[in-house]
C-alpha cells in the first residue's frame, strides 16, 4: 500500500484505540457496528467459536491491513449461520470508517477498489495456505513455521511477541496446547530458543528452518 493512498484513506477515518480482547463485531461484543477499519498498530485475528466453545483462529491481521469490511459487502437479506469475529489480540490502534465512507470510496475511488480487491485476494490465499498446512504438516513443522512467520527482528535477534502464548499458538495450529508445550519444552532444552520478558527468543532460527526442510526431527 503506497503512502499517498494511505494518507488519503486515513483522512476519511477516525483514529481509535481498543483494548486486547475487544471484538470489532457488534453481535459479539456490542462495541461497534457498521464500520470497517485500517489497522495501524497491533495484531487482530479472524476467529470463530466451535460448538464445544473452543476458539479457532483462521488468520492474523497486522498493521496496514484493511479489516472488517466483509459484512459491508454481503447480502444481509440472506442467512449467514456461521459467525466470525475480528478480535484485537493486543491493544490496537485503528482508523475507523463508517458505511457511508465505504459506499463513497467504492463508487468514486479506483485506488480503494484496487486495494480492497488485493486485500480480499491476500486474505483468501492466506486462509487456504493455512488450512492446507494444518492438514499436511506435522505439529513440529507447523509450530516452527508459525514461530518464524510471526517473529520480529529486534536488536539482532528474532522475537516472537509475548501475546503468542502456547494456548494462542495451539488455536492457530489446530492442536492441543499440551502438544505445543511439549514441543517448546524440548526446543528450549535443546537450546533453540528461550523465553524472557519480551517473548520467545529464537536463538537458533537456522535449526527451525531445518525442521521445515525435513532435514531434522524432534522427539518430544
Amino acid at each position: 500500500m503506497n503512502e499517498p493512498f494511505l494518507d488519503t484513506l486515513t483522512s476519511y477515518g477516525t483514529k481509535t484505540h481498543v483494548d486486547k480482547g475487544v471484538s470489532l463485531n457488534l453481535k459479539h461484543s456490542g462495541f461497534f457496528t457498521g464500520f470497517f477499519y485500517l489497522l495501524e498498530d497491533g495484531i487482530c485475528s479472524l476467529t470463530s467459536i466451535t460448538s464445544r466453545g473452543e476458539e479457532t483462529v483462521y488468520l492474523y491481521f497486522y498493521p496496514r491491513r484493511l479489516i472488517g469490511f466483509n459484512q459491508l459487502l454481503m447480502d444481509q437479506s440472506k442467512p449467514h449461520p456461521q459467525d466470525f469475529s475480528i478480535v484485537a489480540k493486543t491493544p490496537c490502534t485503528l482508523y475507523r470508517f463508517n458505511y457511508e465512507v465505504f459506499q463513497n470510496l467504492i463508487r468514486n475511488d479506483p485506488g480503494f477498489i484496487s486495494f480492497l480487491m488485493q486485500t480480499l485476494a491476500d486474505n483468501y490465499y492466506e486462509v487456504l495456505v493455512h488450512f492446507h498446512r494444518r492438514m499436511d504438516e506435522s505439529a513440529v513443522t507447523g509450530l516452527c513455521r508459525l514461530l518464524l512467520d510471526v517473529a520480529r527482528p529486534e536488536n539482532g535477534v528474532l522475537i516472537v511477541p509475548k501475546f503468542f502464548t502456547y494456548a494462542e499458538l495451539a488455536k492457530y495450529l489446530g492442536t492441543h496446547s499440551v502438544t505445543v508445550s511439549r514441543i517448546m519444552a524440548k526446543m528450549k532444552q535443546s537450546g533453540y530458543m528461550f523465553k524472557d520478558s519480551r517473548g520467545i527468543i529464537l536463538k537458533r532460527p537456522d535449526i527451525l528452518r531445518e525442521f521445515l526442510l525435513g532435514n531434522k526431527e524432534l522427539n518430544y
